[in-house]
């Protein structure tokens, strides 16, 4: 078995480094990773590029923000563990990840109300924030800090003979790590995070409250995440370095995953396992790219695995035979956490309904069964388990869909609308959004080829995932882990394949467990000839990455560059249309975007529509004569308008979302030839078009 792993290893490896670096790239990955080791020099130039001192001083405030808010999270999870007395049966990594999941959730619940009622202002903010402070501390100061460990946890089924990947090797996330949050710090530049997952919260603390957006779809579906950014605009009384400081929280979330992981292997394999699976899942370049970029999908992966986690630890403290728990309170607080932590996935991200919530309620209703068999009074000892994970759950994310269901009377809008309707929605809107989003087709070509780009081909994956999770099943002593934790990965293939539009990032909740595999796998055996293997496979795998990370196109890697000047750095900024208008800002009163849907970076008052909305210019000049157009634009004050034809003509390409067709360019020149809109000069070759709304002449 050692030789046949060793060769399978050897050749997964060779494939893996043979394939191109990425889907449409044309160098292979070993050729990048050889010239990343001889020029090591391109990625500190990289890192430096730009630095100034003020930019330094201004990540030294972003962090310090994201400290404090940090805090206030950690505060808030430890006094709710504390009084379900979770912290008697877990140990201080566990307390740690749970505290700082419950956390952020209730960090993010806390902010929903406190929009929801108008009162975003930083009295509130600061008043709300010292509570959870002040009573984590009285706690804290009357009992004594007694994390206690569970005997579980700390009794090894096993030695670790030989092995060197004990727990102080934990500090090789550090640079991963490192990466993550530097990148976070940077200003974004993804589509969906310039559209909503920054500009919703901008929009809201502009506002003064969180409300309805009936032009941004998105901005209305639970937005848990975003919701730290919005409380560190609040905070600082400002929305740009307030969304930086919000990318900062959301790219947190990548090393809280890597310690949990490092939890869950220890307590059920060994501490090397532990080490390797936090290793190998901090170091996937996917997991880079979704967490430095503000996109939430690593959020999404957190609350799925601490969830995970908080059942398995319960079914094990449950287990007949097993140590008795120091605390029956505490062991079933454990399930109110891992409800908690589901219904946060859900909170984050519509999908953690079905990535999440269900499969582990059905999990807690089989493990309730098996631990009770034969059952006696089987109604109350299943049902009963269920009724407290399904109650935290909802507890923790049925805010925002009471929130959804008052704003627009549809608690899962935009989804489910001929059940529930919903303001804004049509039947055609409906059905444009349904075939934006439904998977392509059923064909087992493309569940082939979908196997075939998550496991090898695929842009940004790591050699170390694959060959090391094949492993976990061969070990004897830890295959029922293997095999529930691998039909998990399964699950979550399945439904992202039967039920999504099967984009790539959308599974990376799947990679947390994939990595438990990996740990597991990595510790099958402790023969030398494979710890030999193992070492030089995570040698080079980890170098590999980390080069990827820290100076390929995954993630921007200009960790020192002024923050302050990329907001008119022509290479960051998505448009140079919006460069202009920002350098324009006094001349313009109000801005129309047509086409476009990303107004972040936008410096002036805004209104724009995403496609899945009523178009507003069409909404403004369907059926109206010239001057009633300007009359329409006056009464909305708009001065200037910027139509994004390359973003139209994108919309329109076959498979793509679709876009009215009442958007032609004849229009504008109509209006143009009638004296409403002025054409403002051409910015290069760019075919986008700017035009100044042209006052009324007095009579």
């Amino acid at each position: 078995m050692l030789t046949l792993a060793c060769v399978g290893l050897l050749g997964y490896v060779a494939v893996f480094f043979y394939a191109p670096l990425a889907s449409s790239g044309k160098a292979e990955r070993g050729e990048f990773l050889w010239t990343s080791i001889l020029r090591p020099d391109d990625l500190v130039r990289a890192w430096i590029a730009g630095a100034t001192w003020q930019g330094i001083v201004d990540r030294a405030v972003i962090a310090a923000v994201a400290a404090g808010i940090f805090a206030v999270v950690m505060a808030a999870g430890w006094t709710c563990l504390r009084l379900l007395r979770v912290d008697r049966v877990v140990t201080r990594a566990e307390m740690f990840v749970f505290s700082a999941g419950v956390g952020m959730n209730l960090v993010s619940l806390a902010t929903l109300l406190l929009g929801l009622a108008g009162w975003l202002n930083r009295g509130a903010f600061l008043a709300v924030g010292i509570v959870p402070c002040i009573v984590a501390g009285a706690i804290y100061f009357r009992r004594g800090c007694k994390s206690g460990t569970c005997q579980i946890a700390i009794e090894q089924k096993r030695t670790e003979g030989p092995w060197a990947w004990r727990p102080r090797w934990l500090w090789l996330i550090a640079p991963f790590s490192a990466a993550i949050l530097l990148s976070s710090m940077l200003p974004p530049l993804d589509f969906d995070v310039l559209e909503y997952h920054l500009q919703a919260p901008k929009e809201f603390f502009q506002a003064g409250h969180i409300t309805f957006l009936p032009h941004n779809v998105y901005a209305n579906m639970p937005l848990g995440s975003e919701m730290l950014a919005l409380t560190a605009m609040v905070t600082l009384d400002d929305w740009w370095f307030g969304a930086l400081v919000g990318k900062l929280l959301i790219g947190l979330f990548a090393p809280l995953t890597a310690i949990a992981l490092y939890s869950a292997g220890s307590r059920f394999a060994s501490p090397a396992a532990g080490v390797i699976a936090a290793l190998v899942y901090i170091s996937i370049p996917w997991v880079t790219l979704v967490s430095a970029s503000g996109l939430i999908d690593g959020t999404l992966a957190f609350y799925l695995f601490a969830a995970f986690l908080a059942v398995l630890i319960w079914q094990s403290n449950n287990t007949a035979g097993a140590a008795p728990a120091e605390d029956v309170v505490g062991t079933r607080g454990l399930l109110a956490v891992s409800g908690f932590l589901a219904g946060a996935s859900l909170a984050t991200k519509y999908p953690g309904l079905v990535y999440c919530v269900l499969p582990l309620a059905a999990y807690v209703v089989f493990a309730s069964w098996k631990l009770n068999h034969p059952p006696k009074d089987a109604f109350r000892r299943l049902i009963a388990p269920l009724g407290v994970f399904l109650l935290a759950a909802a507890l923790a994310c049925g805010p925002w869909l009471l929130k959804n269901a008052v704003l627009s009377g549809n608690p899962t809008y935009p989804l489910l609308y001929s059940v529930f309707d919903g303001a804004t929605r049509t039947d055609a809107k409906d059905a444009q959004w349904r075939q934006a989003h439904r998977p392509p087709n059923y064909a087992a070509g493309d569940l082939a080829r979908r196997v075939w780009d998550t496991t090898v081909a695929g842009a940004w994956l790591s050699p170390l995932v694959v060959p090391l999770a094949a492993l976990a099943f061969v070990g004897p002593r830890t295959r029922r882990l293997a095999l529930l934790v691998g039909g998990y990965v399964v699950f979550v293939f399945a439904a992202w394949w039967l039920l999504t539009h099967r984009i790539d990032r959308f599974l990376v909740p799947l990679w947390p467990l994939a990595a438990l595999l990996a740990g597991i796998g990595a510790t099958w055996t402790t023969h030398r000839v494979w710890r030999r293997s193992l070492l030089a496979l995570l040698t080079l795998g980890l170098v590999y990455d980390f080069a990827l990370i820290s100076g390929g196109p995954v993630a921007d890697h200009h960790y020192l560059t002024d923050l302050r000047a990329t907001r008119t750095d022509p290479s960051r900024i998505v448009d140079p249309w919006h460069l202009y208008f920002n350098a324009h800002r006094d001349e313009v009163g109000h801005l129309l975007l047509v086409g476009d849907a990303e107004p972040f970076n936008l410096a002036m008052p805004t209104t724009y529509n995403t496609v899945f909305d009523t178009n507003i210019f069409e909404q403004l000049a369907r059926d109206k004569s010239p001057e009633q157009v300007r009359q329409a634009l006056e009464d909305r004050g708009i001065t200037h308008i910027y139509v994004d034809w390359p973003e139209i003509e994108r919309y329109r390409q076959p498979g793509n979302y679709g876009i009215t067709d009442f958007l032609q360019r004849d229009l504008f020149d109509a209006l143009v030839k009638a004296g409403v809109l002025e054409r403002l000069p051409d910015l290069g070759k760019h075919p986008g078009k700017g035009f100044r709304v042209v006052d009324e002449p007095s009579s």
